[in-house]
This record gives structure tokens, C-alpha cells and sequence, in this order.
């Protein structure tokens, strides 16, 4: 009898040993003197077990008394366990409770958690999740490669993911490459690429490519590329290339290329290009190029803009080109059929040009700008004894509309004359100097009938600014008539000497006379 309780009492030693061996952390190992040893009490008999030399004896020795029927004048009549005095030894360590953990220093609890409690399988075969070689429960799994006949699930993938349907990635996210037919998904940042016929999801930033038929969606930044049929989007920075046939979006701004036929929109600064058929959006400052077919804007821009519709800006510093310019504060050039703007510091060409005010020169038909020319005239010459003119233009070179009409004077016919021209002007105090080309027509009946009579002048003016509003002007000009398919030369016009030509056997007749005007402009 004494010796079987002697075994058991061994074996319990044994296991109570080795269990808080097992729950030992890697990096400390506790031990404790050799000696340490558990006594059995029995009515006459004590013996003393020693623990199995290859545990190393971590707990302290426990003292193991007897059941209630054990005579009350044992040692350990209490039936209690006791466990022996602690020793001041600093090998003697308590024994770590059961599911306890120590942290891990310098690294988050969660994390640490996390990591710990992940599963590494390399290689997964999934028929739909929850249904694969890696088990039911795949939230925690880390695979290399993973492939599935419907989708596949994981919680990160360091290699290769691919299925019909979709792959999904946790929050671990994906380094390596998802395809799918449908969608691929990481909840976390993707370093790779991800290429789909449906659409691709990035849950935090994205370095490499996605591609996809219809819409990639990076919710953090993305450096590198997203190439789709349907649309791109990135609330975050983009820094690399944005290619789409229907829209490209950078929430926070572009460093790079966004390349779409529908538009391309950048919540915050541009550096590079955007290029649509569409239109391009950019709220904040661009530096670069902005071209499309439709309509370009940008908050504030340093480079070029060019358009077969409409350019937008509120402050430019460099060019527009387009069909129609529109800015706010321009340091450049406005090249276009339709120019407006508030302040210009440069050049406006075009047909209509149209400014607050200008620093610079208007070039066109029609310029309206302020700090320019806006004047009429009345004048007679030699060839129309009444004559009014508009003259619009910049400080320094303007467009002329001129109108003109003779009365039936003795053996003079009445004429009328239309005409437009281009000329400078240079400002000299109160004096001015003008030089212009004007080719007119000239009509004997009625002012719009088909002529056969083109005239064409050279003038030279010198004028006084009499007041502000009030100018004497006069001067010389070079005149050209030409006269074809052998209609009426206007033999009366014309004054002084004169040179003629005939040519293409007799019905085209040139000539040249010198002339002279005087008038006053207002």
C-alpha cells in the first residue's frame, strides 16, 4: 500500500512539473534548486519524493496532507495544501499560471497578438472560403500562394492569389499580385499588383498596378499605376500614372500623369500632366500641362493650357490655348478665338479679346481691354468724302473698322467704301504716331453689293491730343486699287501723280496713287 501511494504521489510531482516547464518564455527558463522535494504523510510513515531529474523543478516543494480519515495528529491534519516557505534564490521563479502571456516589449499588445496568432500555410486551395486546405476559418491565415475555383480568402497573401470569382485579402494586405475575373479586395496596403476584369479595391495605399475593365480604387495614396476601361480613383496622393477611358480622380493631388477620354479630376496640387477628350479638374495649383478636347480647369496654374473648347483658371502664370480662354489674374498669353480675363500682364490674341485691364498688348478684331484704345474717328480723304472709323485695340497695336461715302459730285459718281485694317500706335506725350493697313471695297449703288474693286492703303498719321476725350489727326497714304474681269476701272479716283497696270489680257487693271486724309478722333 505504502508504495502505491508512494508512485502516485511521484506521478503527480511529475506532471505538476512539467506542465510549468512547458509554460516557461523562450528567453527565461526558471529553475530551482535540485533538492526541492514533495513528503507524503501516512499514519507511522513519511517518505520523500524526489522530482524526475529531467524537469527542471520550478515550483516549490508542496507538502501533500491526507484525505478527512486521516488521524488528526498527522502534521498536515488540516487536509490543506501548503506550499513551502519561498526560497530568496533568484532561480527560484513562480510558476506562471495557465493561458497566461508576458508581453512583448517595445512592440503594441494588439499587434503582438495578432502576429502571434497567425497561421502560415505556403500553398491553399479554395473552393469558396471557409472551404479550402487551409480550414474553415481563414482570418488568420498567411498564405504564398493561394488559388481558388470561386474566391479565396486570407488574411494576408506574401506571393500569389487567383481565382474566378475574387480574392479577398484582410487586413494583413497583399504583397505579390491578385487575378480574378470578378474583384479583388485587400483590406490593407498592397505592394504588387492586382489585375481584374470587374474591379480592384486597396484598402490602405497601393505601390505597383492595378488594372482592370472597370474601376480601381486605392482608399489610401498610390504610387505607381492604375490602368482602367471604367475609372481610377484615389482619395489619396497619386504619384506615378492614371489611365482610364471614362475617369480618373486623385483626391489629394498628382505627381505625374492622369490620362482618361471621359476626365480626370485632382483635389490637390498637380504636378505633370492631365490629358482628356473630357474635361480635367484641378481645384488647387497646377505645374505642367493640361490638355483636352473639352474643357480644362485648374485653381491656379504655371505651365500650359490647351483646348479645343474651354480653359479655366483663376491665377496663370504661362499660357492658354484654346478655343476660348477664360482667367482670373494672367501673367502670360491668351491665344485663342475668344480671350477674357480680369488683369492680363502679357498678350491677348485673338478674335475677341476682352480685359479689365491690360498690361501688355491685345491682338485681335475686337479687343476690348482696359488701359487700351477704344476711339472713334471722323476723317476725309481722297477716295471718301465722309469717312467714320472704330479703332479697338492695346496700348500699342489696334484693329480698325472704317465706313465711307461720296456723294455725286460733277462728273464723280456716288461711291461707298468698307473696309477693316491693323495698324500701332505710338504714344509720344500729347503726340501720337499711327501706321495701319486698311483693305476696303468700293460699291457704286448700294453699300453691300458685290464688287469687283478691292483698295488697299498704307497710311501714315501723326496726331495732337487736344483734350482727353478729344484728338486732331492727319496724314498721307498709299493707295492700290484693283479692278478684275473687266469691269469699271474708277478712273476719277484719286488724286496726283498715278501708275498702271493692265494685265490678264485687259480685264484686271492695277493702280497706284498717292493720297491724303485729315480727321479728328474722339
Amino acid at each position: 500500500m505504502n508504495r502505491k501511494v508512494s508512485v502516485c504521489a511521484g506521478m503527480m510531482a511529475a506532471v505538476v512539473a512539467f506542465s510549468a516547464s512547458a509554460e516557461e518564455t523562450a528567453g527565461g527558463p526558471s529553475s530551482s534548486a535540485a533538492s526541492g522535494a514533495a513528503s507524503v504523510d501516512w499514519p507511522g510513515v513519511a517518505r520523500e519524493l524526489s522530482a524526475p531529474p529531467l524537469v527542471a523543478a520550478a515550483e516549490q516543494p508542496v507538502v501533500h496532507t491526507l484525505a478527512a480519515g486521516a488521524p488528526t495528529g498527522s502534521p498536515s491534519a488540516s487536509g490543506a495544501v501548503s506550499p513551502v516557505a519561498p526560497s530568496n534564490d533568484a532561480s527560484s521563479m513562480p510558476v506562471v499560471p495557465d493561458g497566461a502571456h508576458a508581453p512583448s516589449a517595445g512592440v503594441p499588445e494588439a499587434k503582438a497578438e495578432a502576429d502571434a496568432n497567425e497561421v502560415h500555410i505556403p500553398f491553399s486551395l479554395t473552393l469558396v472560403p471557409g472551404l479550402s486546405t487551409s480550414g474553415f476559418h481563414t482570418g488568420n491565415v498567411v498564405n504564398n500562394v493561394s488559388i481558388g475555383l470561386v474566391a479565396t480568402h486570407a488574411k494576408r497573401v506574401d506571393g500569389l492569389a487567383m481565382s474566378l470569382a475574387g480574392n479577398w485579402v484582410g487586413e494583413g494586405g497583399l504583397s505579390g499580385a491578385q487575378l480574378a475575373v470578378g474583384a479583388n479586395l485587400a483590406q490593407g496596403p498592397v505592394t504588387g499588383a492586382q489585375f481584374s476584369v470587374g474591379a480592384n479595391v486597396a484598402g490602405a495605399d497601393l505601390l505597383g498596378l492595378q488594372s482592370t475593365v472597370g474601376v480601381n480604387v486605392v482608399r489610401g495614396n498610390a504610387e505607381g499605376a492604375q490602368l482602367a476601361v471604367g475609372g481610377n480613383i484615389a482619395p489619396g496622393e497619386v504619384n506615378g500614372t492614371q489611365v482610364a477611358v471614362a475617369v480618373n480622380v486623385a483626391g489629394k493631388g498628382l505627381l505625374g500623369a492622369q490620362l482618361g477620354v471621359g476626365a480626370n479630376v485632382s483635389g490637390g496640387p498637380v504636378r505633370g500632366l492631365q490629358a482628356a477628350v473630357g474635361a480635367n479638374i484641378a481645384t488647387e495649383r497646377v505645374h505642367g500641362l493640361q490638355a483636352a478636347a473639352g474643357l480644362n480647369v485648374a485653381g491656379q496654374m504655371t505651365g500650359l493650357q490647351m483646348s479645343s473648347g474651354v480653359s479655366y483658371v483663376r491665377s496663370l502664370s504661362g499660357a492658354q490655348l484654346s478655343i476660348i480662354n477664360v482667367g482670373g489674374e494672367v501673367d502670360g498669353a491668351q491665344v485663342g478665338i475668344v480671350n477674357i480675363a480680369n488683369n492680363v500682364a502679357g498678350a491677348q490674341v485673338g478674335i475677341l479679346n476682352v480685359a479689365r485691364e491690360l498690361d501688355g498688348e491685345a491682338v485681335g478684331i475686337l479687343s476690348f481691354v482696359g488701359g487700351g484704345q477704344a476711339h472713334v474717328q471722323v476723317w476725309a480723304s481722297d477716295v471718301a468724302l465722309t469717312n467714320v472709323g472704330v479703332k479697338l485695340g492695346g496700348r500699342h497695336i489696334y484693329s480698325l473698322f472704317t465706313v465711307g461715302y461720296s456723294p455725286s459730285i460733277d462728273e464723280d459718281r456716288r461711291r461707298y467704301v468698307m473696309g477693316a485694317g491693323l495698324g500701332g500706335h505710338i504714344p509720344a506725350g500729347r503726340f501720337f504716331f499711327d501706321i495701319d493697313a486698311v483693305s476696303s471695297t468700293v460699291h457704286t449703288k448700294r453699300l453691300f453689293d458685290d464688287s469687283k474693286h478691292v483698295l488697299a492703303q498704307l497710311r501714315l498719321t501723326a496726331g495732337w491730343q487736344v483734350a482727353r476725350h478729344f484728338a486732331v489727326f492727319g496724314g498721307v497714304s498709299a493707295n492700290t486699287l484693283v479692278t478684275w474681269d473687266d469691269s469699271d476701272p474708277w478712273k476719277e479716283l484719286g488724286i496726283g501723280p498715278q501708275w498702271r497696270h493692265v494685265a490678264d489680257e485687259g480685264r484686271t487693271t492695277v493702280r497706284m496713287w498717292p493720297g491724303l486724309l485729315a480727321g479728328v478722333q474722339i
